[in-house]
């Protein structure tokens, strides 16, 4: 089978549940299969929270980590964002931002 681009939406806050970390988990385990698909988280809706820099992270730490080390990217998009009120900077420089019009493009490839 060949290598494909796996998009994994994070949907839900990062407190009260544990969608966030487990989506992260399920996205490493993604990556360490048979074909080690390309991965691409994005953040979407109250799922942008998950993406500031005052957040205490240490419950996903270890799964960003190793995303990053295979070269995942993580996005969290623009409009979400700003319908929560939520500037650009600040969001973890691990994270980029990108417009619903970029994750919409993806999904359609």
């Amino acid at each position: 089978m060949a290598q494909k681009t796996v998009m994994v939406t994070i949907n839900h806050a990062p407190h009260g549940s544990i969608f966030c970390a487990e989506g992260l988990r399920a996205t490493v385990g993604v990556m360490a299969g048979v074909d080690e698909h390309c991965t691409v988280v994005v953040f979407l809706g109250d799922g942008a929270y998950a993406t500031l820099k005052t957040l205490d992270r240490s419950d996903a730490s270890r799964y960003i980590a190793s995303l990053l080390s295979w070269g995942s990217e993580l996005w969290v998009e623009r409009e979400s964002l700003e319908e929560r009120g939520i500037e650009q900077g600040e969001v973890c420089v691990d994270v980029g931002v990108v417009p619903r019009a970029q994750v919409l493009a993806l999904l359609d490839t």
